[in-house]
């Protein structure tokens, strides 16, 4: 029986503990290792769960191959789970209303609504009288619908995940950190920890041409907020770009309750403060002024793990340690990209290599 030890337990690493579950047909004994005392405590705790794959502006490359891919399994997976565990995974399938400023904006969508067409996925442009129609609250002369991407609570996500692993058969150790690769007798390990990596990892790399001398991953950091906005009636995800290039995206989520958030890349030290609290609600009312009514329920903050001279994410092996396998550096997209992810970590894991475009993102 080979012995696999995965280092993690955030959307990614308890994503690979399941799929690693499923393979009936191989002998593995799987053990997640969280520093934590539960599941979900560092970047993926702070996500909003956003699966914008069809409609994000980057039109080709692996990188959007492995989106759409990942993307393309949610569906399937969260009805898996769900039969699974019973439990509630909140996930909304009515898709992704974009919204622009851009003068070229609806030159730019129609552009990507072809593309996406032949890659299989429908994006919709809405104009005007669309938007009046269907979205009035909404301050903007146009917007991009993505009817297939979708949100999932993360949170929610990973608990299930665990629970379906654990009846699979993984062992979950909680409140465990691991201080050096080398003191576990394992004969794989998988490394998930996100910031945490970088201590991990640090010995392997220290003759690394790229990384001798400095750390793999830099903090980013991003904050968000939960509101109760009586009579917003929002059923869609909504995606704003604002004129300067930042972004927001606001989540449906129950009882009158959304996700508030953004890319913006706030200083780690001043995260949450009030002013970064007003900030985005300023933005947020200036494209729809229902959230003037807006009550602030709870704000949080959490920092997300950047490659510092690697693509977003990092996959494969550890260079000269065939047994280490990487899954991490996703930045802002680990929940979006964690099916296609545990679906390449899998394939080399068993095979060695894998079908899915993952050499761009090795060390």
């Amino acid at each position: 029986m080979q012995t696999v030890t995965i280092i993690g337990c955030g959307v990614i690493g308890a994503m690979i503990a399941y799929e690693l579950s499923k393979c009936k047909e191989y002998e593995l004994n799987v053990t997640v290792l969280e520093v934590n005392a539960s599941p979900a405590i560092g970047a993926t705790g702070s996500a909003l769960g956003v699966l914008m794959a069809a409609s994000s502006s980057r039109a080709r490359g692996v990188l959007v191959k492995l989106r759409l891919a990942s993307l393309s399994k949610y569906d399937r997976l969260i009805a898996e789970l769900t039969a699974q565990t019973q439990h509630n995974i909140l996930y909304n399938r009515n898709g992704i209303l974009n919204l622009y400023r851009s003068p070229d904006a609806e030159t730019k969508s129609r552009s990507l609504s072809e593309i996406r067409k032949r890659q299989g996925f429908d994006l919709q442009w809405l104009d005007r009288d669309q938007i009046a129609q269907d979205f009035s609250q909404w301050q903007t002369d146009g917007g991009l619908l993505s009817p297939c991407d979708r949100a999932v609570h993360p949170t929610q996500l990973v608990n299930a995940l665990v629970e379906a692993a654990t009846q699979n058969g993984v062992k979950f150790l909680w409140n465990t950190p691991v201080e050096n690769l080398e003191d576990l007798s394992s004969d794989r390990i998988i490394v998930t920890s996100g910031l945490g990596s970088n201590a991990l990892l640090s010995p392997f790399l220290k003759n690394h041409p790229k990384y001798a001398g400095q750390a793999l991953m830099q903090p980013v950091a991003g904050q968000a907020l939960l509101l109760h906005i009586p009579k917003l009636n929002l059923k869609n995800v909504v995606h704003i770009e604002n004129e300067d290039g930042s972004d927001l995206n606001i989540v449906p989520l129950d009882s009158d309750r959304y996700w508030l958030g953004a890319t913006l890349e706030f200083d780690p030290s001043e995260l949450p403060n009030e002013a970064n609290v007003s900030l985005l609600l300023e933005q947020a009312i200036a494209w729809c002024p229902t959230f003037a009514n807006a009550e602030v329920l709870e704000t949080w903050a959490g920092d997300r793990p950047r490659p510092v001279a690697n693509q977003s994410p990092i996959l494969g092996f550890v260079p000269d340690h065939p047994h280490i396998l990487i899954a991490t550096g996703h930045y802002r997209n680990g929940v979006l990209m964690a099916p296609v992810t545990a679906q390449i970590t899998k394939d080399l894991l068993l095979t060695g290599t894998s079908d899915l475009p993952w050499r761009p993102f090795t060390l």
